[in-house]
């Protein structure tokens, strides 16, 4: 084993650096089997008040046997709820008789694990997560000593910390995620922008608007934009938002800058909206995002499914089919020669959902419908 000041450093440097690693903690995970001798270590995440694993990150375990006891066996495991922070063996806590007559051991540890010794550390957050560290070795390999329980003591308010980070990155991405979702059926490109031009969180919108390379592009993941004038322009907005004090970057009402893009074959101009982020400035720097950027697309047809206009207006199928046709940006000409209607039955339909809706124009239906439904979650 290494020196233990050399390992414990190592181990607390792979401890928070795995929060972002997918899946989490795997470069820690592998380190600390090999510098404790383990057959296998792993640690489980609990959301606050239940009886369920949310989150199960092994190395050295059977894929099976991990999927099993998340789903299954971890209910039925009585080993389980040690005192917070408190570092212990399987057989010390427990008795070494106890744990021989315990029929999960025997059957379940032993006997289809080929596990023999375990040592345990449980901690828990602020936001009530419980995390649970195992260090798991086989039937022969003997119980873990006072070198790796050190070893383990050491790292236990670590892991405190690093899991309470872990878990406010993980509420950042659900919201970016539900974020980009959104602007996604809404038609709107979204992303962060650096002083240097670099993008970074594109949605998949803006994706697919840099792959037309039409008035707008990147490359080498920076933004390239065709027009000089706007180019020219984004500059300028680029420099004096990374110069705007923090106090004039914190006004609650302050306006996007907007540049029009102009495009190939007398398509729509581009609309891009730029507003700067609320970042101090003692904390800007060339790599940080300075400007979120978002691009309207004229030419785009959002898609809401027939079953989703259903549920939302209390329409019958026949209206929400419609419904879904015109927001897509059908008229209702071309709407009623899809379903295979007379232009007579299709307004009658759409007379009938304003009805339903207490709406009055077509325009007013489609804006309740993309907006409402940009929010919905999508399958």
């Amino acid at each position: 084993m290494a020196e233990p000041i050399a390992t414990v450093s190592e181990l607390v440097r792979q401890l928070y650096a795995g929060v972002i690693e997918s899946p989490p903690w795997q470069g820690f995970l592998l380190s600390l089997k090999r510098e404790t001798a383990s057959l296998s270590t792993l640690i489980m995440l609990s959301p606050p008040g239940s009886p369920t694993v949310n989150l199960l990150s092994t190395v050295g375990g059977q894929a099976e046997i991990n999927s099993a006891y998340r789903d299954q066996l971890f209910a039925l495991d009585p080993f389980i709820n040690v005192p917070d922070g408190q570092v212990t063996t399987l057989h010390e806590y427990f008795g070494a008789q106890e744990v021989e007559r315990n029929d999960y051991y025997t059957h379940f540890m032993r006997g289809t694990w080929g596990v023999g010794f375990v040592l345990y550390a449980d901690v828990r957050t602020a936001a009530g997560y419980t995390a649970c560290l195992r260090l798991c070795r086989g039937i022969d390999a003997g119980d873990f000593g006072a070198d790796v329980r050190g070893i383990v003591e050491q790292l236990v308010p670590h892991l405190r910390q690093a899991v309470e980070i872990f878990d406010r990155v993980h509420h950042l991405q659900v919201e970016e995620t539900e974020l980009h979702d959104a602007l996604d059926q809404l038609g709107v490109a979204s992303f962060l922008l650096d002083s240097q031009m670099r993008v970074t969180q594109p949605n998949k919108m803006a994706e697919a608007l840099f792959a037309s390379q039409d008035g707008i592009a990147v490359r080498n993941n920076h933004l390239v934009i065709a027009n000089e004038d706007a180019r020219k322009r984004l500059a300028g907005i680029l420099e004096r938002s990374r110069n705007t004090p923090d106090v004039a970057r914190c006004t609650p009402m302050s306006l996007p800058e907007v540049i029009v893009v102009p495009r190939r074959n007398e398509a729509p101009p581009l609309a891009v909206a730029l507003r700067a982020l609320r970042s101090p400035a003692d904390l800007r720097s060339d790599h940080a995002p300075l400007l979120a950027v978002y691009v309207s697309r004229p030419d785009h047809r959002s898609a809401v499914p027939a079953a989703v206009i259903r549920a939302l207006l209390g329409v019958t199928p026949a209206e929400a089919e419609l419904a879904a046709l015109l927001v897509r940006g059908d008229t209702i000409d071309a709407a009623a020669r899809v379903l295979g209607v007379t232009r007579a039955t299709a307004r009658t339909q759409l007379y009938s959902i304003f009805r339903k809706t207490g709406l009055r124009r077509q325009s007013e239906l489609i804006s309740v419908i993309a907006q409402t439904a940009a929010r919905l979650p999508q399958g």
